[in-house]
């Protein structure tokens, strides 16, 4: 079924790997967490209803493993492990494609497009393959959490077309990719398909501006948009900045969870973190004990 991988993987090397992403300040801890969420992950019922059983995601996972191993990227297998389970536990008749803002140099976009393989969606790859913009003030990117600072500069984190496209055919599924080159400003403005899914590594506030403003509209109710800026305070907050969305998206900042440090993926942080869409949130989420309901009695 995973005829998209192109490398034999053995499991001595599998192990090497694992090795490679735990050497962290709290390796237990975090060998812990990670087993926990590939647990969640190969539970029987996430991927059934596109027939995708353990076996194909064990596979997928030492896939996910060695791409990184291979293509520098700034995010970790974890990282796509937790947005696989949210992909493959989309309803198959939720049609829509997946779209990756920010690809670098296709590392995480190899591992998304094996996911897209088994799912059946169009992955949408947006990229200036410039690298980052000139931001319009040079603003300072806080990370409060770690206690440090910096600056982006134009041009950071360059990489060709050609190069992704590469790391793609090598780790990934290229057959399932739709490339998109340009700023986003521009580019996005011709997305006019359904989209179940995003994924949004863009590293300055305009650039997120831009991705929300184009694809916040092509989501369902319910659909995710996951980031991995979610450290870097002059970023995320954009999904807090309700006087921006009611001018642009006409409805108040939808928030954004993991803001500061990050889902607990890790014991000291993460960048991953998620906007979730909801259109009625008195329809779509539960009633708990220990919060008050004008309507009617609080639930025992």
């Amino acid at each position: 079924m995973l005829s998209a991988l192109k490398t034999k993987i053995d499991n001595s090397l599998y192990r090497i790997l694992l090795i490679r992403h735990r050497n962290d300040s709290y390796p237990i801890a975090s060998r812990g967490i990670q087993r926990l969420i590939t647990e969640r992950f190969y539970n029987e019922h996430v991927g059934s209803q596109y027939n995708v059983n353990r076996k194909m995601k064990e596979e997928l996972i030492k896939q996910f493993y060695l791409t990184t191993a291979n293509v520098e990227t700034a995010t970790s297998p974890i990282y796509h492990i937790v947005m696989a389970l949210e992909i493959l536990s989309i309803p198959p008749e939720v049609e829509g494609d997946i779209i990756e803002c920010g690809c670098w140099k296709g590392g995480s976009t190899a591992n998304l497009s094996l996911v897209c393989k088994l799912v059946g969606r169009r992955l949408i790859v947006c990229d200036s393959f410039e690298g980052l913009p000139e931001e319009e003030e040079r603003l300072m990117h806080h990370y409060p959490h770690l206690k440090v600072y910096g600056y982006y500069e134009r041009g950071m984190y360059t990489a060709q077309l050609d190069e992704v496209k590469e790391n793609i055919t090598r780790y990934g599924d290229i057959s399932v990719c739709k490339f998109v080159p340009g700023f986003f400003s521009e580019t996005l403005k011709i997305l006019n398909s359904q989209i179940v899914f995003a994924f949004i590594d863009v590293d300055l506030g305009s650039s997120m501006k831009d991705c929300i403003k184009y694809i916040w509209p092509l989501l369902g109710n319910g659909s995710k948009v996951y980031t991995d800026d979610s450290c870097d305070m002059e970023v995320v907050k954009v999904w807090f900045d309700d006087v921006w969305w009611n001018k642009e998206m006409n409805q108040v900042a939808p928030g954004y969870v993991g803001s500061g440090c990050g889902l607990p993926l890790s014991p000291k942080l993460t960048s991953l973190g998620y906007a979730v869409k909801v259109l009625d949130p008195a329809k779509d989420f539960n009633r708990v004990s220990w919060l008050s309901y004008p309507d009617e009695e609080k639930v025992k």
